[in-house]
C-alpha cells in the first residue's frame, strides 16, 4: 500500500501508471479503500484533470476480481463527472464497455447513461450517438442487462427530446424487430412500453401513434396460457392510471377482460388466469368501485367465489382485492349494497386468519384493516354501523379476543397485523368500546414486556395513543385505568421502567 499522502495529483499518477504494472488487479484493489480517504470535495474538484482511460483499459481482461475493482472504481470517480463529459470524453470506451462479455460491464455503462438519460439537454445528443443503437440492442441481452436498457429508455422518454428519440422511426423499428425474437424480449419491450405510457397521456398517446401497444392487447387472444397471463398483468399496469384506463375503455379491452373471464371459469388453466383476471378487475374497482360492480358482474361473481377457493393464496388475492375496493368511502358501500354476497365472504375471514399460514394471515388481515379503515372526517353514523357490522361479522364471536391471542403471538409481521386492525378500529367510538372492554386486554397492553420489537412498540404506541386521544376512554374503563393508559401515552412507546435495588449487608 502507499505511504505518501493519497490525493488526486497521486491518484491521477497511480492511474496514469496502470498499463505499466505486473498486477493490475492487486493495484486496482488497492486503490479502492485508498479512494475513501479522498473528500467529495476533493474529488469533484479535480476529477477532470485525472484521465480515467487506463481503468478503462484494465476491462480488456477474463479476470473477474480485475473487472468487479475496475467497475466499483469507475462507478464512484465517473459520478462526480458532469454526464456530458463522460459521454463527449470516454463515449468510444462506453460503447466497448456495452459489448464485454461480463455483465458487470454493460451494467456499469448504462447506469452512466440513466444519469445522462435524466440531463435533458443530453437527450437528443443521445438519440444521434453511436451508442444509442448498441443499447437498444441489449434489449435482447441476459436480464441483469436488459432492465438497466429499460431504465435507461424510461428514463429518457420522461423528457420531451427524449420522448422524440425514443418515438422516432429508427427507435420503433429496432423494437419492433427485438420484438419478433423472441416472446421474452417482447414482454420486455411491452413492459418498456407500459411504463412510458403511464407517465402522462401525452407519452401513452405516442406509444399507441406508433404501434407499440396494440400488440400488447392482441396477447389477449393467443393459446399460450402463460402468455396471456403476462399480458394481463401488463394491461393491469396499463389501467392504474387515468389515461391508461381511458385507453382500455375506448379500445374495447375491459369487454375483452370480461370474456376472458367468463371464459376462464371454464377453462382448465382458470387456477392460473383467474387470480390476474381478478387483480385486474379489483384494480379499475378501487379507482371506479359503483361503475365496476354494477357493470361487471362477472368479475363480482368470481370475486366473491375466490373467498370460499381451496386455493388460499387464491383466497388472500381475493379479500385483498375487496380491501383495496374498500379503502374509499364509494368502495364501502358499494361493496355493503352486495348484502348477503359480501358478508357471506368476510365471515369466511375468521378460519383464514386461524388456520392459515403464516403470510396468508397477515395478507388477509392487512386487507381486513383496509376494509373497515374509516378517517375521523368520515365517520358518519351509517358508515360506522357498517365497519362495525363487517368487523363483528369477519372475526368471529369475540373479534377482539382473537386480536388479542394474535399480538401475543412470537412472529412480529402477524403482530403488526393484528396491531393494525386493533388502530383501525380504535379510531372508531364503537372500536375503543370494545377493545378497552375485553376481558384483561387493556392489561396487556399496558404490560410493556409483552413487546420488545422497535416496530410492535411503535404499533402498540400507536394503538394506545388512538385509545387515549379522543377523550373517552375514562367512561368506559374508569377514572383509574384511563390514568394508567394516559400515562403510557405520556411515557412513550420505549419506557423501561428502572428498577431499584437495595443491597443489606450481613451483619455479622
Amino acid at each position: 500500500m502507499w505511504v505518501f499522502r493519497f490525493n488526486m495529483e497521486a491518484l491521477g499518477f497511480i492511474l496514469s501508471n496502470l498499463s505499466l504494472s505486473d498486477n493490475k488487479e492487486t493495484v486496482l484493489a488497492e486503490l479502492k479503500p485508498a479512494l475513501s480517504k479522498l473528500s467529495r470535495a476533493e474529488v469533484s474538484a479535480g476529477i477532470n484533470c485525472v484521465d480515467l482511460i487506463p481503468v478503462f483499459d484494465c476491462l480488456n481482461t477474463d479476470k473477474a476480481g480485475q473487472i468487479e475493482a475496475c467497475c466499483s472504481i469507475l462507478q464512484y470517480l465517473l459520478t462526480f463527472m458532469d454526464p456530458e463529459l463522460v459521454v463527449d470524453k470516454y463515449g468510444v470506451l462506453i460503447k466497448r464497455g456495452l459489448l464485454h462479455n461480463n455483465p458487470s460491464v454493460p451494467v456499469l455503462v448504462l447506469k452512466q447513461l440513466q444519469r445522462c438519460a435524466r440531463d435533458e439537454d443530453l437527450a437528443s445528443r443521445l438519440g444521434s450517438h453511436d451508442i444509442y443503437p448498441v443499447v437498444l440492442g441489449l434489449m435482447d441481452a441476459e436480464l441483469i442487462v436488459s432492465r438497466e436498457v429499460i431504465v435507461f429508455l424510461d428514463q429518457l422518454a420522461e423528457s420531451k427530446p427524449g420522448l422524440a428519440v425514443v418515438t422516432n422511426v429508427e427507435t420503433v423499428n429496432v423494437l419492433k424487430k427485438i420484438m419478433i425474437n423472441s416472446e421474452i424480449t417482447k414482454f420486455r419491450v411491452l413492459e418498456l412500453v407500459v411504463k412510458i405510457g403511464q407517465m402522462s397521456q401525452e407519452h401513452l398517446d405516442r406509444m399507441d401513434d406508433v404501434g407499440l401497444l396494440v400488440p400488447l392487447v392482441e396477447l389477449l387472444g393467443v393459446e399460450d396460457v402463460l402468455v396471456r397471463l403476462n399480458a394481463i398483468e401488463l394491461i393491469t399496469n396499463v389501467a392504474l392510471t387515468h389515461q391508461g384506463l381511458r385507453y382500455l375503455e375506448s379500445r374495447g379491452v375491459l369487454m375483452k377482460m370480461e370474456a376472458v373471464l367468463k371464459e376462464s371459469q371454464n377453462d382448465p388453466f382458470s387456477g392460473i388466469l383467474l387470480p390476474a383476471l381478478v387483480k385486474f378487475f379489483g384494480n379499475i374497482a378501487h379507482l371506479r368501485p359503483k361503475q365496476m360492480i354494477v357493470q361487471h358482474p362477472n368479475f363480482v361473481e368470481s370475486l366473491f367465489q375466490m373467498t370460499d377457493s381451496s386455493d388460499l393464496t387464491h383466497k388472500a388475492i381475493a379479500f385483498e382485492t375487496i380491501g383495496y375496493i374498500g379503502v374509499s368511502l364509494e368502495g364501502k358501500s358499494s361493496l355493503n349494497d352486495l348484502g348477503n354476497k359480501l358478508i357471506n365472504s368476510i365471515e369466511k375471514l375468521e378460519n383464514l386468519i386461524k388456520d392459515s399460514p403464516t403470510e396468508i394471515r397477515i395478507r388477509g388481515m392487512n386487507a381486513f384493516a383496509s376494509l373497515i379503515k374509516l378517517d375521523k372526517e368520515n365517520q358518519t353514523a351509517e358508515f360506522l354501523l357498517m365497519t362495525e357490522s363487517w368487523f363483528t361479522r369477519a372475526l368471529g364471536h369475540r373479534p377482539v379476543n382473537l386480536l388479542a391471542e394474535l399480538v401475543k403471538q412470537p412472529f412480529p409481521e402477524l403482530r403488526l397485523a393484528a396491531y393494525l386492525i386493533l388502530q383501525n378500529i380504535a379510531k372508531q367510538v364503537w372500536g375503543r368500546r370494545l377493545i378497552l372492554r375485553e376481558p384483561g386486554f387493556p392489561e396487556l397492553l399496558l404490560d410493556r414486556s409483552q413487546e420488545r420489537v422497535k416496530d410492535g412498540q411503535d404499533a402498540k404506541f400507536h394503538l394506545m395513543t388512538c385509545l387515549t386521544e379522543s377523550g373517552d376512554s375514562a367512561d368506559t374503563v374508569g377514572a383509574e385505568m384511563d390514568v394508567l393508559l394516559r400515562e403510557y401515552v405520556r411515557r412513550g412507546p420505549y419506557y423501561v421502567q428502572v428498577q431499584s435495588q437495595v443491597a443489606f449487608e450481613d451483619g455479622n
